[in-house]
This record gives C-alpha cells, structure tokens and sequence, in this order.
C-alpha cells in the first residue's frame, strides 16, 4: 500500500472520529499501552525494540530510588503511581547500562521513553526522543512545572497559575474564585499531595500554601477521570517540592513599592437621569467615589530548605514565607457625607504567614512514605478615619483624610493541612496508594469601636428630608461573625492499581466528614435604611402606602428597619468509589472506561440528615488515538458526568434558625444621637420574603423527597500534533450542559393552591425549601402546624419554574513553542458561549455568594427573562505567555491575557401587572427581576463590559560571578489598561430609578512593579 494511501486512510478516519465520536463511544464501550494513570501522580511508559530479556531501571534525581521494570514479551513496560519530577531511565541488559533518558514526569500525564532498535550492549546512549505530545491521556489539562512559573511574570498566587490554562477566566473580583469553561467560582475542586483542600465552607478557592514549595501544577479543565470527583467546573491538582540528596538553602525578598504603582481611576456616575438632591445637578458624570488617594505597598519574603536526613532514605524539605500588605483607601462614595466624615478612609495592614514541611521516608525502593504538614494564615487589621469630600454631599473641592480615628477592626484565618500517603509497588502489576488527612480553619475576629445595640444607619442624600440631619453613630457596618467560627475536614482515602493483560484497572474508595461553625448577624442588631417616593400613594411592597401613614410620610419619606441573624454548626459525609478501566484495544488506541459512584449527606445543627444524595452515578469514557503510532499526532475525545456537593453554608438558611425581616414606618423626626427615625407608625407587617423569622426549620421539611445532586453532562473531542519538535498545536471542542442543579424555592402559592384542591383548610406560610428546579417534587409539611406531617407531590407545572440550563460551547486553537533553542511559547485563543438561566451554585452579577441558596428560582417571576448570556460568558480569549535565555546571565518574560468582558443585565422591579394587588412576594425582591422600568430584559441583554487586556513583562540578571543569586523584575498591566471588572446591574431604589444604575463597582488593577533579589546555595 502506497504512503499516499495511507495519509488518504489516516486523514479519512481522523475526521471519521472527530465527527462520530458519540457513534465511537456506543459501538466501542467506551481511551500507546493501557496505563492505569492517576490523576494525582505521575506515569512512565514505553518500549524497548530488538533487545530481549532487559530491565527498565527508573532512577529519580533527586533521591537516588529505584524502581526496577521488567518489559512484557512485545517489550512496552509502564510505572503508575510515581512522584512526579525528573528521573534517568535505565534500559538493562544484566548489569550492563546499554540505553538511558533523561525525562521529566509530570502529575497526571503519562510521559514515554523508549529504546530503539540500534541499542547495543556496551554502548551507553541517549536512545529515543520524550515525545512532545502525551498520547496515553483523553483529559483537558496543561501542566506547569516550578521552573516554568520562576521564569513567567504571574502573581505568585494559585489563582496566577490558573489563569494560565486554556478555557479559565477570572471570576468576578467581588466574589473572588475562577471560571473554569463557563462554571461558577464554586464548582471547582483543589488538591495538593492528592489531599482534597477546598474551602469546605463556601467551596470557593482552598487552602493556600508557600508558592515556591510549589513543584508541578495542574490545571484541568474538563474531561478528568473518575478517580476526581466533586467538581463540576475544573480541577487545580498541585503536587509539592521535596527533600533531596543534595542539601540546598535558599531565600527570595520581593517589593512592590507604592512610588512605582500607578494611580487607581476614580468612579463616576453614569445618566441615570437621577438628580442628586443635595446639589440639584443631575448624577451624571458626577465623582461618586475617589480612589486617587490610595496607596499600596507589598512585601514578601521566603526561605528554604532541602536535604537529605539520610542519604537516599529520609529527606526534608521546608518553605516559610510571609507577605504583608498595606494600604490607605477610601472606603465611602461622596454621597455619605457623614459617614465619609465619620470613618470614609481606612488604613489595612495584612499580614499572611504561611509554612509547608514536607517529609519523605523510602522505606523501600518499592514502599514510600510522605507527610506533609501545611500552615495557611492571615491576619488583617483595619483603622478607619475621617474623609472630608468637601463641605457639603457632593462637593468636591476638598479630598483628603483628616487623620480622626473613628474605629478598628480585624479578621483572621487560621487553616492547618496535614497529609500522611503511602505508597507501594507491590508487583511490576500492582500499585497501592493510601491517604488520611485532616484540616482545620478558625476565623477569629476582633472590633474596635463597635457599640452594641445602635443600629447601622443608611441615608443617601436623595432620600433625606432638607433640614433633617441624619447621624451615622454606628461606625460599624456590614454583619458580624459568630463568635469561634471554624471549619473541619478528615479525609481517608484508598486506591488499589492493577495491570492484567490489556486492561490496566484501577479503583478506589474515599471519604471526607465535614463540620462548620459559622454564621453572621447584622452589626448592632438593626439597620435603617431612609427612603424616598415620589408617589407617596403608592403601597409600599407588602405594606400600605407613606402617605397613610401620617407624618412625613404623605411627603414620600419612609424608612426600613432590617434584621438579618444566620448561624449553625453543620456537618458533612461525603463519600465515593470508582473504578477505571484503561483498554488497550489496539496498539496505537486506548479506550478509557470509567464509572464513579458518589454519596453526599448535609446534616443540620443537630446531626440529624436534611439533604441527601445516594447513588450518583457519574460514567466517563474516552478514547485516545496515536495516529501514526509514533507519538507526533493524537486524536482523542471524551465523555462524562460530574456531580457536585452542596457545602456545610447552605445549613444556615435553609436548616438553621434564619432571620430575614423588613418592616416599613413613616416617622417624624430623626434622633441626633442614634440616627434612629422618630414618630414611628408601621406601613407594614413584619415581612419576610423568604418567610425567616428565625423559627427552626425542621429538617423533614427543607429538602424535597428524593432531592437529586447537581450534575453537568460533558463531552470534548480534538487533536493535538508535534509538527516538528520546535512546534506543536492543537484544537479542543468543549460541550458541557448542566443537567440539574438544587436551589431554595420560597413560594408557597402553589402548595396553598394543592391545600385547596385537596380541602386542606388554612394557610401555610412555607419556609425556602431545597428542590431540583423545573422538576416534580414531593414535600414533607406540617400543613395544620400540629406535628403531623402531610406528603404534598406537586408537579413541575405546579410550581412554575423552569427547568435550569447552562450551555457552555468552546472552541479552543493553541500552538506551543516547547523549551529548545532557549525559549518557550505558548499562544491559546478560545472562542465560547454560556447561555442559560443559571450562572451554577452562586450569582456573581448581584455579588451572592450563598451557594445553592441564591435568589434564583425562589419565585417563576424572578426567572422571566432570565435565559440569556451568563456572567460567566466571555466570548474570546487569548493567552500567550512564555521566556527567553538570552545569555547565562540575562532573560525576559511575558505573559500576555486578552479577554473580552462579562455581559450585563438590567435587573428592576417585579412590573406592576404582575403585582396589582401588591400581593406578589416576589416584588419583595426588589431589583432581582430581568424586567427594566416594566419591560422585559433578556439576561445579558444591557451591553457588554470593556475587553480586559492585561500585559506583564519581566527581566531576570543572574551574575556569573555569584552562583545562585538572581535580580528581577516584573512589571504587571503594563498598559494599565483598567477597565470595568462590574457594574452595579439593579435599575430601581424602592420605587425609584437607582442612581447607582450602571455604576462602576470594580477596576481591573492598576500598573505595579515588582522587585525581587534571589539566592539559592547547594551544598
């Protein structure tokens, strides 16, 4: 057969598969030598051609271990389970050496090196090439490896690295966290050593550890096996350094002084058509808030220390840092003149100590031990003074603090990981890993200047009656934590790896307990909260109108006062097993099997189950095929689903004693020495829009019967080619629809409807209860309040919402210049959509972070309008980062991120034909609904933020005259380009258009330079 022919053939069935990969998958089962590879170590692979009855010896590095590798007849051998780093491989004949390599492992790839033919005895060569492309992986992931991340400008953070992979995005900086393909900043899951160490509170981020005792980091975007689980976003498996044979010490200090940050931009206000009472000049292009006076400075320094307690046995390894920034910023916009007064700039000093220890103990060549023990603190610590914007609200002829302390406060966090893993190469064939774990976080708290029992006071200008002062004693705002907050988890886990023919199996089972304490009240009990109509007629949401109230009410003012109390000490079982199947079907193709079984229990104060979840299946398959079965080009595509927990916050609402109240007065006057109104006369009852009036909720009543987990469906399909080994590139189609999710739903219309279908007399007043939106659900209630629980099964129809949706499509192109002629490259573009009603377990656009508990779904009327573009959804994005070694002394960096920005919605009022009666509890909401001055708006639909294009460059001099020692600096948003990270999207204030519409809430960050000096010393 011709060469042509077979390029014809090849090409024919590359596309064959590409286009039919769901055809592939039902006619196969479900993807180069079967691997058992784990997600959390490292593979070796290969083959030994024309030497028969050799030895594969694999030596690390580092610490002098051996694993010994007997190849099968055809010669392929594979080692699973290895710590990632760099090993010599050893091909064997006797004790003669006739073949090594020199490779570099990475966590969760498999990495190949083979022995050609022309290898003979007595001949000590370098035979065979490392493949750029790992054709025995079917996941969505790049790795990075310590060395790569000293020579890129990034922040020395986790979330830095994250925003280096294809397919990531930067969560909106309110709620903090990344995107991964379109998912919610709570849907991620973070490992290091293997250890699950995601924030088991919110789930948004994890456990933060020195960043230079970082050796690998990978970063998965989809398409993982099942041995990772609860997560249906990504996953950022990070692998740390170790002890050596070679003792080595080491320090870093780096500066980002103030006198070389640019200036941050201050905020405006946008036309909203709103006139600012207090000068009688419309808002527009008004300065809302300075920034100009801030300032920053941060300071960071790190040691280490590596070596070996025992040659080739024990070795230790130890990294402290610590980082402290300051800053002075102006917290209060120009309008809250007195509290500007008061307490509007603050000063904040954080101070964040943290501290990794790492011991490893090679009982055997064939048995190894690890422990790992982790500090993660901060400390911030906040003194507010007074801030003078001018004489009057408004005015801006004077900007400055006026050095009056008002008061202080600080918050802490305190997270301490440790890790115990086993390893052991039983047989060439068998692998057992196990892992037990724990961590605990506290958040102490502390204030200064706090006065219990006086309400926090919030009084705009527009909504101040003229000649009425409004005192803001309460310098406190915001809620107060419960007093010895913390969260918990322990962690065992077991895996058992077995290679049997073509078949490489691995299974495993795991288990997390979790347990929070935790919870907020508002600061000084109460709020007031001044308002203003310009139609004092109108029923105020709930309640009459102002002007039947009397006083200053028929004017159009009012006041709410709001209680708002969340605490509970809930707990966790999480459990799984899985099993993977990794067949070798033919030389050159791998099917992937996998199936994983997931059980998730959330138990409220009292232990007792209120949410659960058995049996969640979760299939994965793929396939990967070497197409010339030389390693230079892979086709691969895979499948599967993904299930996600709730976490221990989702308790203090919906299985706590939550407190949510309003009530509406007029009043007459305003006390001049607690800012409270004066004249009360009630507008309306004590409501609830979420019926929390702090009574328990028994946990027979807050979930549905059967309550299903949230779960996405995947599927991705590419290829990947070394064109030559000075350049790779590849392409990625990503599909992802999220199936189910579970939410709080607080309508209690349609079970009050059931009650009168089926003669059950009175009222209900139901509490928020979990259910899997858009489908039937059955509740437990005690209808009569008598203790008798009535089964209530209400259709989909019944309740009126939709069902969820979220759709994410991309596009992913790259083309990678890997490490050779002194220079490494890497340009990604990704083209994608997410579109539906659901951004996932959190909503970034109103900054809601009470994970499944958000106000998506508690009413049909707040779901209207609500399928549209995500927040989540930006439609390009490129990524281009890499270095270049000019000389042994000098070499630059850059890392360049162009993405274009969220869309945006116009969220007001429930319209006034669907609250006639002022009945409707959804019109509670206030700004929540995708209506715009009574006219639908399509989620997304308001515009679109600035694109965000943020360019870092850095130099390095490493002078040969002292080894080890090296200058650099980075220079981040070198443009500094700062664009609108958000906007506040709420178009009403009660009954009147919002000022604040439009306004900017969040700049990307300004241009800073950082300055590091560097040493390192071998022994």
């Amino acid at each position: 057969m011709s060469q042509l022919h077979n390029n014809i053939k090849k090409t024919v069935m590359v596309q064959a598969l590409v286009c039919a990969f769901g055809a592939v998958v039902l006619s196969a089962g479900v993807a180069t030598t079967a691997y058992a590879q784990s997600n959390a170590t490292a593979t070796i692979y290969g083959q030994v051609a024309g030497t028969a009855g050799g030895t594969i010896v694999l030596e690390n590095a580092a610490t002098g271990t051996h694993r010994t590798i007997t190849p099968d007849a055809s010669g392929k051998f594979q080692a699973t389970s290895m710590p990632p780093g760099r090993y010599t491989v050893k091909l064997m004949q006797g004790a003669a050496v006739v073949g090594t390599q020199e490779i570099e492992a990475l966590v969760g790839q498999g990495t190949e090196a083979s022995f050609g033919s022309n290898t003979g005895v007595q001949a000590v060569t370098v035979s065979g090439r490392r493949q750029s492309i790992d054709v025995s992986n079917t996941n969505n992931g790049s790795v990075f490896t310590a060395k790569q991340l000293t020579q890129l400008p990034i922040p020395q953070t986790v979330a830095g690295i994250i925003q280096l992979a294809t397919g990531t995005t930067r969560s909106d900086p309110r709620m903090g966290g990344d995107s991964f393909a379109g998912s919610g900043a709570s849907e991620n899951g973070y490992y290091i050593n293997g250890f699950p160490v995601t924030n088991i509170y919110k789930q948004i981020g994890g456990t933060t550890l020195p960043f230079f005792a970082i050796a690998q980091a990978q970063i998965l975007s989809g398409g993982y096996s099942a041995e990772f689980g609860r997560s249906t976003g990504g996953v950022v498996n990070i692998t740390t350094k170790s002890g050596t044979n070679t003792w080595e010490v080491g320090g870093t200090i780096q500066v980002n002084p103030n006198v070389l940050r640019a200036k941050p931009r201050n905020q405006f206000y946008t036309d909203t058509g709103v006139i600012n009472k207090a000068n009688g000049l419309p808002y527009a292009g008004q300065l809302y808030k300075t920034n100009e006076q801030n300032d920053a400075k941060d300071t960071f320094a790190s040691v280490f220390v590596s070596g070996p307690l025992i040659k080739d046995k024990l070795f230790a390894f130890v990294n402290v840092e610590q980082d402290q920034f300051d800053t002075g910023y102006v917290n209060v916009a120009s309008d809250s003149y007195t509290l500007a007064k008061a307490r509007g700039f603050t000063e904040k000093s954080s101070v964040t100590p943290r501290y990794l220890a790492k011991i490893d103990f090679n009982i055997t060549d064939n048995h190894h031990l690890e422990f790992t023990q982790i500090h993660d603190e901060f400390r911030t610590d906040y003194s507010n003074y007074g801030f003078l914007y001018g004489t009057a609200a408004g005015k801006t002829d004077v900007l400055a603090r006026n050095n009056v302390f008002a008061n202080g406060s600080s918050d802490s966090a305190k997270t301490d990981d440790s890790i115990l893993k086993y390893t052991g190469y039983v047989t060439d064939d068998l692998t057992v890993t196990a892992l037990y774990g724990q961590f605990k976080t506290t958040y102490p708290q502390g204030q200064t200047g706090y006065t219990p029992g006086i309400y926090q006071v919030n009084a705009s200008p527009n909504t101040q009656v003229p000649g009425i002062s409004y005192p803001i004693p309460q310098l406190v705002s915001g809620s107060l934590q419960v007093p010895n907050a913390e969260d918990s988890q322990k962690t065992f886990r077991f895996d058992v790896e077995y290679k049997i023919g073509k078949h490489a199996l691995r299974a495993g089972i795991d288990r997390n307990t979790v347990a929070s304490i935790n919870g907020k009240s508002t600061a000084g009990g109460g709020l007031w909260t001044y308002h203003y109509t310009d139609a004092p007629g109108v029923n105020v949401d709930g309640g009459s109108s102002p002007a039947s109230g009397g006083g200053l009410g028929p004017r159009g003012y009012y006041v709410d006062e709001y209680h708002e109390i969340d605490a509970a000490t809930p707990t966790t079982d999480q459990s799984a097993q899985y099993i993977q199947d990794r067949f070798q079907v033919l030389p050159n193709l791998i099917l992937d099997l996998g199936l994983r079984n997931e059980q998730f229990t959330n138990k409220n104060s009292f232990g007792v189950a209120y949410a659960a979840q058995r049996h969640q299946l979760a299939p994965r398959v793929g396939f990967a095929w070497d197409v010339n079965n030389d390693g230079s080009t892979k086709v691969f595509a895979n499948a599967g689903r993904y299930h996600l927990q709730i976490p221990t916050s989702v308790a203090q609402r919906v299985a706590g004693s939550p407190l949510h109240t309003n009530r509406y007065y007029t009043y007459t006057g305003v006390d001049q020495t607690t800012g409270a109104p004066t004249g009360l006369t009630p507008i309306s009852p004590l409501l609830s829009a979420s019926n929390e009036f702090g009574q328990a909720k028994d946990p027979t009543s807050v979930a549905a019967v059967g309550l299903g987990a949230m779960y996405q469906d995947e599927m991705t399909m590419g290829f990947e080619r070394a064109w030559s080994p000075a350049l790779n590139f590849g392409a990625k189609f990503t599909y992802r629809t999220l199936r189910s999710t579970i939410e709080d739903w607080c309508d209690g219309r349609p079970v009050q409807a059931w009650m009168k279908r089926n003669n059950v007399p009175g009222t209900y007043n139901m509490d928020c209860t979990l259910i899997n939106p858009g489908s039937d659900a059955t509740l437990l209630l005690d209808l009569q309040q008598n203790g008798k629980f009535v089964t209530v099964p209400l259709t989909a129809a019944d309740i009126g919402l939709p069902k969820v949706k979220r759709v994410y499509t991309a596009l992913d192109l790259f083309m990678e210049h890997p490490l050779r002629d002194g220079w490494y490259g890497k340009v990604s573009y990704t083209l994608s959509r997410s579109k539906g009603n659901l951004e996932g377990q959190v909503e970034s656009d109103i900054n809601q972070a009470d994970i499944a508990a958000t106000t998506a779904f508690d009413f049909p009327e707040l779901m209207q309008n609500a399928d549209g573009l995500l927040p989540n959804n930006h439609t390009h994005a490129i990524k281009a980062f890499g270095f270049y070694q000019i000389d042994n002394q000098f070499s630059v960096g850059a890392n360049l991120n162009i993405v274009t920005g969220s869309p945006l919605s116009c969220m007001g009022r429930v319209p006034t034909a669907l609250n006639l009666d002022g009945s409707n509890p959804a019109a509670q909401y206030g700004s929540l609904s995708f209506y715009c001055n009574d006219v639908p708006a399509v989620r997304g639909s308001a515009g679109t933020l600035p694109t965000d294009v943020r360019l870092a460059l850095n130099g390095t001099y490493k002078p040969q005259q002292v080894l080890g020692l090296a200058f650099k600096v980075d220079v981040f948003n070198v443009f500094n380009r700062q664009v609108e990270m958000n906007e506040n999207q709420g178009y009403n204030n009660g009954k009147l258009r919002d000022q604040y519409y439009g306004l900017t809430k969040n700049y990307s960050p300004e241009r800073n330079v950082k300055l590091t000096v560097e040493y390192a010393h071998k022994f």
